[in-house]
């Protein structure tokens, strides 16, 4: 009796697309966290100091805003 080898379409192929739900929520996608932190841990902080720039600086522009304000306000009476 022959056997007949059952052969996946496309095996042997490069995988393009997904990962499966099982590796990339795993032991994967762990260590692809991992090596973005170790990369990027540089421009993360970088971007984290040019957050709270942005955050001090908008609360300089409320405040003179106020001074404005409270400067019109108080001349119009």
């Amino acid at each position: 009796m022959q056997s007949t080898k059952h052969v996946r379409p496309g095996a042997g192929q490069p995988v393009t697309g997904h990962i499966s739900t099982s590796l990339s929520g795993g032991l994967l996608g762990g260590a692809l966290r991992m090596a973005e932190s170790v990369l990027l841990r540089g421009g993360h902080e970088t971007a984290r100091r040019n957050a709270w720039d942005a955050v001090c600086e908008n609360r300089r522009h409320a405040r003179d805003r106020e001074d404005v304000h409270s400067v019109l306000v108080g001349s119009a009476h």
